[in-house]
């Protein structure tokens, strides 16, 4: 399959064949893009009354391939970023804490780089979590103050708002406020995405299963929601392998797809995602990966850089691409 895009303005063609079998194993364990544990066997090619796959109607364009390098300082993360030849990135900005400026942001808008930004309205600290504003008022105020310093291509309000350790408080809390953003946003002609749902969690609700797990109730909760507040983006988040035993060289075959196309008929918005990680070094895994969110017609992908949780691997280390970084690097070029 051979996919035409282009990349910091040049034309690119990527070549991935899209593996195929039959049954996934899913096992939701708590990470950074969850909550709590929950065990599913559910088999990409099965769907339900309450679900029929249908063929992406992006299927032909690729997303809009960035990186989110962590733990280096802006000229380390700005090299990764070249290294790879990816002109978008995502970074964030802590709303309550912002004194207007960021020296990370201000290296990438003077470098040309392209911002997929996440407002936070307050970070976790101490592995306790923060609970979602209620102050619209306040929150307005303050995000416009983010705002006028930093316009992005696209605006990220929160990270994972169904996550435990980041946040607290009722989902119903998380909508007002995006609702609240989407309007500043849209005033100043910003393009928006919600904070990310679950890839597995969203496999598991478009398949009719149930749970009384609260990120299952949540995730339903937004999805409702998202038909009727005006974003541009509908977010995914989610990692690679799944669980122990999965092929540690394919990404489980056309689930990305099929939850793009379930969220797109669902609520009317396209899909991203900014933030994928991977769990092991396979390239073989980073080039599936690409090929099957190509495939699914996500307008942006992000790859994390990520080796401080002891899970994440990284793409960039001590000046150099990793294999994975290459593979990367190779697979959007």
């Amino acid at each position: 399959m051979t996919i035409l895009s282009s990349c910091k303005g040049i034309r690119i063609a990527l070549s991935e064949k899209i593996l195929l079998s039959s049954i996934v194993i899913l096992s939701l364990s708590t990470t950074g893009c969850q909550k709590e544990a929950i065990t599913k066997i559910i088999s990409n090619n099965e769907t339900t009354d309450h679900f029929t796959a249908n063929p992406s109607t992006t299927a032909t364009l690729p997303p809009n391939f960035g990186a989110w390098i962590s733990g280096y300082a802006i000229d380390d993360k700005m090299n990764a970023c070249s290294m790879i030849n990816v002109t978008y990135v995502r970074d964030a900005i802590e709303l309550k804490s912002f004194t207007g400026k960021s020296s990370t942001l201000d290296g990438y808008v003077k470098n040309g780089y392209k911002l997929l930004l996440n407002f936070v309205y307050q970070n976790a600290s101490g592995g306790k979590a923060v609970p979602f504003p209620t102050d619209m008022t306040e929150y307005r105020k303050l995000l416009n103050n983010a705002l006028d310093k930093y316009t992005p291509e696209v605006a990220v309000i929160e990270n994972e708002p169904t996550t435990d350790k980041f946040h607290s408080g009722p989902i119903e809390n998380y909508i007002t406020e995006l609702k609240a953003a989407v309007a500043v946003c849209k005033q100043r002609g910003v393009k928006v995405a919600d904070g990310a749902l679950n890839l597995q969690w969203v496999q598991t609700v478009m398949n009719g299963y149930s749970s009384p797990d609260p990120n299952y109730t949540e995730t339903k909760k937004l999805i409702e929601a998202y038909k009727t507040i005006d974003l541009d983006y509908i977010n995914i988040h989610t990692h690679a392998p799944f669980n122990k035993g999965d092929n540690p060289d394919v990404f489980p075959p056309n689930v990305a797809q099929k939850v793009a196309d379930y969220l797109r008929r669902e609520t009317g918005k396209e899909v991203i995602c900014n933030e994928y990680n991977q769990y092991n070094t396979s390239t073989a895994l980073m080039n599936s990966a690409v090929s099957a969110f190509a495939a699914g017609g996500y307008k942006y992908f992000i790859a994390h850089s990520n080796d401080n949780d002891g899970k994440g691997k990284a793409l960039y280390s001590s000046g150099n691409l990793t294999e994975i970084g290459v593979a990367y690097k190779n697979a959007v070029k």
